[in-house]
């Protein structure tokens, strides 16, 4: 058989066709499956800390003094030395009176104490709030749908639209109280309502945005009335019945006792988008809002004497199931509360560590009652109690007489391992002498200037230590300082810094949460070791498992499959 060129070129592109068909079925299903996230072991993951040695840099002085300042707020009771008295080591210098600071101490245990009230509290309401939850049924769509025979308007496409926003009334309008009647334009009104309470005015909503997630809401009574110019508004149609801008959602309360404060009985939600084809605008609809099949039986005395307003068509504007409204709540309200409820809760719980805090920075404040002197020496200078101190310079000065000390700084992360009266082991650099200091005094108050250590901002606070046998050392010279290591291994968590996310401030990883899902998790860190491994305080456990590496498909709700580090070889 004779192949033509007609011929070939027709299977040519069949063939192509079929490549180009399963290629495009390949691709959306590759695109339809969607992507799993690696989760490793925290089991897997941690590191073994032992103990640190952690250094101190100072030099070596002759001659120190050491400043006494007052604390701030702080009454001196009684001063003991006087310029040009020779002290000892340990003489008591000043005494401050505490009364105000055992107020200040009583104040914040109460504080503590409420705030741990308030926190049991708000766990019961979140309680409440979560079985509320359970209780509630799976909640549905719900919209007033319009059906109507009028034709579309051919010319009127979808793109062609104008991508105006909803109109979103000024901050300052408020309604002026709960709507019997939802009125879009007062002008066009011609139907003769019986005399009563109803508020005529063009309704305005009580909150919201007019989106889907943010609804305009209306407080309404029950069994509302709705003008057909505010259905159309609300589709976003114009006088010549054209849809000129995009259509906005909104909601009708019924809250009791016709209050805006009061509590959700019944709901509705209107979609703008459902209304396919504008009403006639002075007509008005009728609704069931909140109305129990009793009260569906009365006489309506809310519409003219002897009229039948239409209702909604068949099948729409369906009320929220009473059912999903539980302790005044709707479904995608109570989520809200659930969320506002719980950041309250961890609110809460950082008031009452900052008060902790606190007890604890007043309890040492009443341990230094009465400031002694940390040198053999002289008093230089002594301030008047009544005046306090001078252009911020020091109340006492006590020169020492003898002796030699090292004077240096220690950062804030190893401030609670230096304390008066601790030993430390050190070297000078120049002479290479070895020797052992005693911890005299650590200031309470920060060096002037701070240092950054990776990439976190330090503050360091002076110190004295005093050497017994300072043989071989000069003065001046610089020197080398540890402290007693701490034994066996370091408890708590240790990961490296790869495995940490950092956004505003805020230090968190990704983790494998209910349901098999992705899910955000924050952590509070501690120290950084070799630069790499980060100390995890709180926020994570051996049990949990984490993603790694970070991506654009790491995200909150990503599936997540569990694997290990070395079964893929990752080092």
């Amino acid at each position: 058989m004779r192949i033509t060129k007609k011929t070939a070129k027709i299977a040519a592109v069949s063939t192509a066709g079929v490549l180009l068909l399963g290629g495009g079925i390949w691709f959306a299903a590759g695109k339809l499956k969607k992507p799993e996230i690696k989760v490793y072991s925290m089991e897997e993951l941690s590191q073994q800390m032992w103990g640190e040695t952690n250094s101190l840099e100072g030099a070596v002085s002759s001659n120190v003094s050491q400043e006494v300042r007052l604390m701030e707020k702080q009454l001196v009771s009684q001063v003991h030395v006087q310029e040009g008295q020779e002290v000892k080591e340990g003489d008591p210098l000043l005494t401050y009176d505490m009364t105000l600071v055992n107020i200040d101490l009583e104040m914040e245990k109460l504080n503590r104490e409420q705030l741990k009230v308030k926190k049991k509290g708000l766990e019961n309401e979140l309680k409440n709030l979560k079985d509320d939850k359970k209780n509630m049924a799976v909640g549905r769509v719900y919209k007033v749908e319009f059906l109507s025979n009028i034709e579309e308007n051919p010319e009127i496409k979808p793109e062609e639209l104008k991508p105006e926003q909803p109109e979103t009334p000024q901050e300052q309008a408020r309604p002026s109280g709960v709507y019997k009647r939802l009125y879009r334009d007062i002008t066009i009104d011609n139907t003769e309502f019986p005399n009563d309470d109803a508020i005529i005015e063009n309704a305005i909503p009580y909150s919201g945005k007019g989106t889907k997630e943010e609804p305009y809401v209306y407080v309404c009574q029950k069994g509302v009335l709705i003008q057909g110019e505010f259905l159309n508004q609300l589709a976003g149609f114009d006088v010549s019945g054209n849809r000129v801008r995009e259509p906005y959602y909104c909601k009708l309360e019924v809250r009791s006792d016709n209050s805006f404060d009061g509590t959700l009985q019944a709901a509705m939600i209107l979609d703008g988008s459902a209304i396919e084809s504008a009403v006639e605008p002075s007509a008005w609809f009728r609704t069931r809002l909140g109305k129990n099949e009793w009260e569906e039986m009365l006489p309506e005395e809310d519409v003219p004497q002897g009229e039948v307003l239409p209702e909604l068509p068949d099948g729409t504007g369906n009320e929220i199931p009473e059912e999903e409204i539980v302790g005044g709540y709707s479904k995608e309200e109570l989520e809200k509360a659930i969320k506002e409820k719980e950041k309250e809760i961890k609110t809460t719980e950082l008031d009452i560590k900052e008060a902790d805090l606190k007890i604890k920075k007043v309890e040492q404040e009443l341990q230094s009652e009465t400031v002694t002197s940390t040198v053999n020496g002289t008093v230089k200078k002594v301030g008047d109690p009544a005046k306090g101190e001078i252009d911020g310079d020091p109340f006492i000065i006590v020169e020492s007489s003898g002796g030699v000390y090292i004077k240096g700084v220690v950062s804030e992360a190893l401030l609670e391992k230096v304390q008066p009266g601790q030993l430390v082991t050190g070297m000078a650099y120049e002479s290479g002498t070895f020797f052992e200091a005693e911890v005299k005094e650590v200031s309470p108050y920060p060096a002037s200037g701070y240092q950054s250590y990776d990439g976190r901002e330090l503050t360091y606070y002076p110190f004295t230590a005093y050497i017994a046998d300072s043989t071989g050392l000069k003065d001046n010279e610089m020197v080398s300082m540890d402290l007693p290591a701490d034994e066996g291994g370091m408890s708590g968590l240790f990961i490296g810094k790869e495995y940490i996310r950092s956004k505003n401030g805020e230090d968190f990883v990704y983790k494998e949460g209910k349901n098999g899902k992705l899910e955000k998790q924050p952590i509070r860190t501690g120290q950084t070791f070799y630069g790499s491994i980060v100390e995890v305080k709180d926020g994570l456990t051996m049990e949990d498992h984490i993603a790694f590496p970070y991506g654009k498909k790491v995200k909150e709700g990503a599936k997540v499959k569990r694997a290990s580090l070395m079964e893929e070889n990752i080092f």
